[in-house]
C-alpha cells in the first residue's frame, strides 16, 4: 500500500514539474481565442461545482461562432464542400446535445466541446451512427492526467462511458497537421472500435462487418511491423492491435499519402470502413 501511494506521489510531482516548466507560456487556445470563453448566456445554470461541468444540451453556441472555430482549428472543416460543411455542422450540434463536458481547469473555453466532439464526426462522417451513444461523458484535462489501476500518465484514453482528452495535446494534434499524431482521433478510434463491438446498443452493422475484414489485414500488417519496422507506427502501435488500429486512423487522416504508400491495401480498406478518401476527397463515390 505504501509503494503505491508512493508511485501516485511521484507521478504526481512529475506532472507539476511538467505543467512548471509550461505554466509561463500561454496555452495554444489562450494565445489565440482569448475571446471565445463561455459567455454568460451559454454558461448560465450549467456550471454546477469545480471541475466546471457543461451539459451539451444547454449549450447554445451560434452557427456563427461554431464555424468561427472550425474554420481557425480545424483543417478537415475547411477541406469540405459546402453541403459537408452544412452536414458537419448538422451533425456536430446533435453530438455535442448528448454529452456532458467535464473541464478539470478553472476555466473553460468555447473551442473545448466543439473541436473535441468535430473530432468524434471527423472520424465518423461517413457513418450513418455517429453518435457514440455509449460515451456520454467527455473529460478534458489542461494536460497530461494521472490514470490509477495501473497507475500512469496519459494524454488521452477511454474508460466506461467516458473520454478523456488532454487539451494540450489535442490542440498540438491538429495544429501539427502532418506529424501523423492527433490525441482527439486516436481516442475517438477506440471510443468508436468500443461502440461497436463491447456494446449492445446503437451498433452499426455495416462498421462491425466491414471491420472483420480491416482486422484480417492489419493482423498482418501489424506482425510485418513489429519484426521489421518502417518507421511509419510508432514502438507504442506494436503494444497491442488496439493501439495499431488508433494509430492507423491517425496515419489515415493525417498522412494518408504515406499510409497509402506503405500500405495500399490497408489504406482502401480504411476507406471502405469510414466511408471517407482523404486522398481523392470530393472525387470518390462515397455519399459523405
Amino acid at each position: 500500500m505504501e509503494i503505491t501511494w508512493l508511485i501516485i506521489l511521484l507521478g504526481v510531482v512529475i506532472i507539476m514539474i511538467i505543467r512548471g516548466k509550461t505554466r509561463k507560456k500561454s496555452s495554444y487556445a489562450e494565445e489565440n481565442a482569448g475571446e471565445l470563453h463561455f459567455n454568460k448566456e451559454a454558461g448560465e445554470n450549467i456550471h454546477l461545482s469545480s471541475p466546471l461541468v457543461y451539459y451539451g444540451e444547454n449549450l447554445d453556441f451560434t452557427d456563427d461562432v461554431i464555424r468561427k472555430v472550425l474554420i481557425k482549428y480545424f483543417p478537415y472543416f475547411n477541406r469540405l464542400l459546402p453541403p459537408d460543411q452544412d452536414k458537419f455542422l448538422s451533425r456536430l450540434r446533435k453530438f455535442i446535445k448528448t454529452k456532458i463536458f467535464i473541464i478539470h481547469d478553472v476555466k473553460g473555453y468555447r473551442e473545448m466541446p466543439i473541436l473535441i466532439s468535430a473530432s468524434s464526426i471527423q472520424l465518423t462522417f461517413g457513418l450513418d451512427k455517429y453518435l457514440m451513444a455509449h460515451f456520454n461523458i467527455i473529460q478534458i484535462y489542461p494536460q497530461e492526467f494521472i490514470a490509477l489501476e495501473p497507475m500512469r500518465i496519459l494524454i488521452g484514453n477511454v474508460s466506461g462511458n467516458t473520454i478523456n482528452i488532454a487539451w494540450k495535446q489535442f490542440l498540438e494534434g491538429y495544429k501539427n497537421r502532418f506529424d501523423s499524431s492527433n490525441v482527439g482521433l486516436h481516442e475517438m478510434a477506440h471510443a468508436l472500435y468500443y461502440q461497436n463491438f463491447e456494446t449492445d446498443e446503437y451498433i452499426d452493422k455495416n462498421f462491425k462487418n466491414c471491420f472483420q475484414v480491416v482486422t484480417a489485414l492489419g493482423d498482418r500488417i501489424y506482425s510485418k511491423e513489429k519484426e521489421r519496422s518502417i518507421g511509419l507506427y510508432s514502438d507504442y502501435a506494436m503494444k497491442n492491435f488496439q493501439e495499431f488500429w488508433a494509430e492507423s486512423i491517425e496515419l489515415f487522416f493525417e498522412n494518408p499519402q504515406r499510409l497509402n504508400s506503405h500500405y495500399p491495401e490497408l489504406y482502401n480498406i480504411l476507406c471502405d470502413l469510414l466511408c471517407q478518401d482523404p486522398l481523392r476527397y470530393p472525387y470518390h463515390n462515397y455519399s459523405v
